[in-house]
């Protein structure tokens, strides 16, 4: 599984630099520009035990040559649900490195792919909390409103592995997910 994760971080960091129009170097004049700061919020609604449940969250990131971000973020959300004939409510939260991609992010409308990868917790109420392992790429539209914020809507997949309970295990905390993005920060520099 960890094998998988690992691959598709790979997959999204070789994509950034197959964009490239000219050859750049980590160091020298061609290379990564520090270009921005940025940081925001996150609301969406995701799965969890077959069912919805609102999630919020935040990040904040330095961008690099106006449309690579790297950062932190992260989500929490609770859902109660019916197990077994007895009530339960569940937490879940997580964190961790963020990396973002921002196609011609100069344009009004453009599109935006996002990995994040971290640790979290798992809490099923009355019960130890667990922790967990994350892997959630996304994929979506962001809109430039003015120079200072950008609003995008985005969808991807939240894998969750390493739970040891027997419910809910890894399966029923992996879901689909979509959010929505507000992006405060600043821009500078040419593209």
């Amino acid at each position: 599984m960890k094998k998988y994760f690992a691959s598709i971080f790979i997959l999204t960091f070789s994509l950034t630099t197959l964009l490239a129009q000219k050859d750049e170097t980590l160091i020298g004049k061609t290379g990564l520009k520090f270009s921005g700061l940025w940081g925001g919020s996150n609301i969406g609604l995701a799965g969890f035990d077959g069912e919805n449940h609102g999630m919020f969250g935040g990040f904040f990131g330095l961008e690099f040559s106006k449309s690579l971000l790297l950062g932190f973020g992260g989500s929490s959300g609770s859902e109660s649900t019916t197990y077994n004939g007895n009530y339960r409510k569940y937490d879940i939260d997580y964190g961790g490195f963020l990396i973002g991609y921002s196609y011609q992010s100069y344009k009004v409308v453009h599109p935006r792919v996002s990995f994040l990868i971290g640790s979290g917790t798992l809490k099923v109420k009355d019960e130890p909390e667990d922790n967990i392992f994350v892997v959630q790429p996304s994929a979506g539209i962001e809109v430039n409103l003015f120079r200072w914020f950008r609003m995008g809507l985005e969808g991807g997949y939240r894998f969750v592995s390493n739970t040891n309970l027997p419910k809910p295990n890894d399966g029923d905390a992996s879901a689909p997910f979509a959010q929505l993005s507000l992006r405060f920060g600043w821009s500078w520099g040419k593209e």
